[in-house]
This record gives C-alpha cells, structure tokens and sequence, in this order.
C-alpha cells in the first residue's frame, strides 16, 4: 500500500465514525422525543386515576 492508499483509508475510517456518532445522536433525539410524550401520557393517566379516587 502506498501513503496515498493509507491516508484515504484513514480518511474513510474517520468519516465512517462521525457519520455513526450523528446516527446516534440523531435517533437519540428522536428516541428521547418519544419518552416524553410516554411520559406525559402516564402522568396524564395517574392524574385522573388519582381524581376519579379522589370523589
């Protein structure tokens, strides 16, 4: 392999990485966006389980 070949293949590794590294920070937002509604859902649920025990 000559130095040209290295250097390309270096090249190629670290792209390869940040372009992983903004996949996963991508569908961590994406993932992250879905918890909330989940959690906003369920403390919506606890709410009224908590009215209707309260009458």
């Amino acid at each position: 392999m000559s130095d040209h070949d290295i250097q390309l293949l270096s090249l190629g590794v670290a792209i390869g990485i940040y372009f992983m590294l903004f996949v996963q920070i991508a569908y961590g937002v994406i993932d992250d966006r879905r918890d909330r509604q989940v959690a906003r859902a369920a403390l919506a649920k606890l709410e009224t389980a908590e009215e209707r025990a309260a009458a």
